[in-house]
């Protein structure tokens, strides 16, 4: 029999039906692939949740994330559809070439064109649709060389082997933007954080800073140093990357120059530098962090722009402060970058957007937690408590941190006590706030800023690791405001430095409305107060202010770990039941802490594998790593007697991401810390087939997080991992430091 869509029916190549056959046969292989591969896509995405590892177990990476291996098949296919379309246009072409004036081949071969394109239009919109879907759903695009959703970076197109290891193992311990970060605002600034004080005259062009680290002698052509100075554009290059020149020259200097050529860079007007302040006595767990302003906003309001910003090594570029060889010797300046080649001591890339960000900050949340009520009995806080400040968006270090009281000058964050009537207290007379001397640091992608008092604890000497504790005055009434800043003609930008702002100069929303109305004035008069905020918000400033008691107490109890995410074996780890190579290679490991943790005390760095230590004395935490890759992707090991050499990779850059403030979990606040990094490699990407790494379990990447016994809570009681998470597990446990802060031992 011969239906519809019988043999005698069939309609002819290049007729309408024909084409529009094919244009829904495109659409249905479409609309097929979605639904296969999109749920393995969803459930690869909600069962794994956040990476992490545990502290002292070995964790492998085998096999390429499923999320890269459907989007390759979906891209694949995709491209094949497309090589069809490619093939009717050649046909119709042959077609209309071959017609010889018949007009009834003319017409065939238009109609071939018109359904064909129809055809290619949809599904076109199908694969829009599908990498629309999948990114909302996943966080991850299947489109190629777009970045996976997680905070607009796109770390993993960092090329194998440049080096961005020194955020984290080196001298920097943050930065803004973010490596490969995206959508950058055009009017945004540049900050550095180094764990070590600054040489100020590798900084700032012209500056003589009498070869000492304080500055009491700092001068400028003799006179007092001013607030704000110009960039040293020898050591610091900010280029588009369009503009990087060649690696020409015959020192590493002059290779340096080349790469990075004036013409290209800002330069001229150079842009001006602000540094945070640091104690007159060298501290050696203190660094300094600098904010670069480019004189007018970079990119283009048109089009994305990708730039580079390098730091000089070596012996003619970017130094710090660093204590000397035996105790008690003079302070040494040491080069940041121990080595230096053509693309600096250091860099990192990121893309501006087209758009200028026009939205001030807030604050999303504040510790000790201000209430009505601060002085009923569970409002008190201990006088070991830190004050931390928590904001949406990554706000300049420069207004955020500094010495305040005795010894320093900041005033953008006021911290001021009375005595509490009819108490123990010795502090004031009770009725004028006074200000309390102490230093305030940024941590958490400069999104927290923590207050450290100055006076130590009387009673408590040093705490459970050995380091001093501060204590706030007993018995008294804690007043903190946080200064917005003057507005320029043009809000929200702050016409100068003189209150809290983001990385891009708006000045500080304190009052949560959206819009900077700036500090007090004549129409403003009063302060946002954060312990009973008002219905209305008529003469309210954005100067935000609030208050909280503290007694007597002094807390002791140190602080725990309740989860990592996820778990090395043994034990099973549940969250991750297929194993570690189902793993996302390129989400944050994740520590849940039982307490509010110290900012201050989250200190990065690199893990001395042949003393089994961390390298620095002022490291905190340490992402190792093994990563051994073939020397050429396509060599062949799969012969047992063959020695196939490989090569050893830098390890991946890290930072840590607090979130916007501590979780509430069971009632109590508790901080989830998670360690942000460059993309894990997996076996694929060092070369190795299934086969390899059944016969050299050796060569897996291997990757392990320590957290050293010095990391503190908010009332600066230190971690022991001896009594952390799953500490009785033998040989295979999650404690690497058992004994204290003298003995550490972590076999990778």
């Amino acid at each position: 029999m011969l239906g519809r869509y019988g043999y005698r029916n069939r309609p002819k190549v290049g007729s309408w039906l024909h084409i529009r056959n094919a244009s829904r046969t495109l659409v249905l292989v479409a609309f097929v692939l979605l639904v296969l591969f999109l749920p393995e896509i969803v459930s690869a995405q909600l069962t794994t949740g956040d990476v992490g590892l545990d502290f002292a177990t070995a964790t492998g990476l085998a096999t390429t994330d499923i999320r890269v291996f459907v989007g390759r098949v979906i891209n694949a296919f995709f491209a094949l559809l497309g090589f069809i379309a490619v093939l009717l246009y050649v046909y119709a072409g042959y077609l209309w070439m071959t017609s010889t004036g018949d007009a009834a081949k003319v017409d065939q071969a238009k109609k071939v064109i018109t359904n064909t394109t129809i055809g290619l239009v949809i599904m076109i919109m199908a694969y829009s649709i599908t990498a629309f879907i999948i990114q909302a759903l996943t966080g991850h695009s299947i489109v190629p060389g777009v970045g996976d959703g997680d905070s607009r970076r796109d770390r993993g197109d960092m090329p194998i082997g440049d080096r961005t290891y020194e955020l984290g193992n080196g001298i920097i311990e943050y930065h803004y933007p973010e490596v490969g970060q995206v959508d950058v605002p055009r009017n945004t600034n540049i900050s550095i954080t180094f764990k070590r004080p600054l040489v100020l005259s590798t900084v700032f062009r012209n500056y003589d800073d009498a070869g000492t680290y304080g500055t009491e002698d700092d001068t400028v052509g003799g006179v007092a140093v001013p607030e704000v100075l110009q960039l040293n554009t020898d050591n610091f290059k900010i280029i588009a990357v369009a503009d990087l020149g060649g690696t020409d020259g015959a020192s590493p200097d002059e290779r340096f120059s080349t790469r990075y050529p004036d013409s290209g860079a800002l330069v001229d007007p150079p842009p001006t530098v602000r540094v945070t302040a640091v104690r007159v006595v060298f501290d050696p767990l203190e660094g300094q962090t600098i904010t670069i302003s480019p004189a007018l906003p970079i990119g283009s309001p048109t089009t994305d722009i990708a730039y580079r910003v390098a730091l000089k090594g070596g012996d003619n570029g970017i130094k710090v402060w660093w204590p000397g060889v035996t105790e008690g010797a003079e302070l040494v300046q040491k080069n940041a970058f121990s080595s230096m080649n053509a693309d600096g001591g250091y860099y990192w890339p990121f893309t501006t957007g087209t758009m200028l960000d026009l939205t001030p900050p807030h604050i999303t949340w504040v510790e000790p937690t201000p209430v009505i009520d601060p002085g009923r009995p569970e409002n008190v806080a201990a006088r070991n408590q830190l004050l931390q400040i928590y904001f949406n968006e990554a706000v300049d270090p420069t207004t955020v941190s500094g010495i305040i009281g005795e010894g320093g000058g900041f005033t953008n964050i006021e911290v001021r006590a009375r005595c509490l009537p009819d108490t123990d207290c010795d502090f004031n007379d009770g009725v004028d706030f006074t200000s309390v001397s102490g230093k305030i640091f940024i941590g958490n992608r400069y999104r927290t800023a923590e207050f450290v008092p100055s006076e130590p604890c009387d009673g408590v000497t040093e705490n459970t690791c050995g380091n001093q504790v501060f204590c706030l005055p007993r018995n008294v009434e804690i007043r903190v405001r946080a200064l917005a800043a003057t507005l320029s003609s043009e809000p929200p930008k702050a016409s100068r430095p003189d209150g809290v702002l983001d990385m891009v100069g708006n000045s500080f929303d304190g009052n949560g409305n959206g819009t900077a109305e700036g500090p007090e004035s004549a129409e403003r008069r009063t302060d946002f107060n954060r312990n009973s905020p008002p219905a209305a918000l008529a003469g309210i400033n954005d100067t935000a202010r609030w208050t909280y008691h503290v007694g007597e107490r002094i807390d002791l109890v140190p602080p725990t770990i309740m989860d990592i995410d996820p778990k090395s074996p043994p034990p099973i780890d549940r969250a991750h039941p297929e194993g570690p190579s189902k793993v996302p290679t390129d989400l944050p490991i994740t520590v849940l802490w039982d307490k509010t943790m110290s900012v201050m005390s989250m200190r990065t760095g690199a893990y001395d594998e042949d003393e089994n230590a961390f390298s620095d004395d002022r490291t905190t935490i340490s992402l190792r790593s093994k990563e051994l890759a073939k020397e050429s992707l396509d060599q062949d090991c799969s012969d047992p007697d063959v020695a196939c050499p490989y090569v050893s990779l830098d390890p991946p850059y890290f930072f840590i991401d607090l979130g916007e403030g501590p979780e509430e979990i069971g009632g109590i606040k508790r901080t989830r810390m998670m360690i942000t990094h460059r993309i894990f490699f997996t076996a694929n990407d060092m070369g190795y087939t299934m086969e390899e790494t059944a016969s050299w379990p050796e060569r897996l990447p291997v990757y392990q997080p320590v957290i050293g016994a010095q990391i503190q809570d908010t009332l600066q009681n230190c971690f022991f991992p001896s009594v952390g998470w799953n500490c009785d597990m033998g040989d295979n446990n999650s404690c690497c430091n058992r004994v204290g802060q003298e003995d550490y031992f972590c076999p990778l």
